[in-house]
């Protein structure tokens, strides 16, 4: 890790919070566009994941090549031949992803975007999870059933 004297005091707001000298070489193109505090607060942001289909994959990689803090991806199905067209997270060969949950895989595969980002996986479904597990993320996105959502809407908001 990079000490303290190697670090910018970039978009500070009172948090005592700073980037540091690698986080803005990295994320060079993004300060100059949405201006250091926004990439300060991208980096602390924890996002939850439930559901890994194409379009959430395309999500995930941009959060992660952007510089979330923390990405928790959750989905314990097996890989079907749907998930491997649909998802481009996936390794195509059968010896990397037999016994592995599609969490499981993706995550390998976003760690390997940007290794500055901690990726991680949560196995169950989310009737599994109580509120305070969900109060640890700033966002959570949902790609699945109708039900699934019903019962995190319920969970969260009733």
């Amino acid at each position: 890790p990079l000490t303290s004297c190697n670090s910018l005091r970039l978009g500070m707001d009172g948090d005592g919070e700073e980037l540091t000298a690698q986080e803005t070489a990295l994320y060079d193109r993004q300060i100059r566009v949405w201006g250091a505090d926004a990439q300060r607060r991208l980096s602390k942001a924890h996002v939850l994941v439930y559901g890994m289909k194409g379009t959430i994959a395309e999500f995930c990689k941009n959060i992660v090549l952007a510089g979330v803090g923390s990405l928790t991806l959750i989905d314990d199905r097996s890989v079907t031949e749907e998930a491997l067209s649909v998802n481009f997270l996936i390794p195509p060969d059968e010896n990397v992803y037999s016994g592995k949950t599609i969490a499981q895989l993706c995550c390998d595969s976003l760690k390997d975007f940007n290794p500055m980002v901690r990726v991680f996986v949560e196995k169950g479904d989310l009737s599994s999870f109580d509120v305070e597990f969900f109060g640890k993320f700033d966002v959570v996105v949902v790609s699945c059933s109708s039900r699934s959502a019903k019962v995190l809407w319920k969970l969260l908001y009733i």
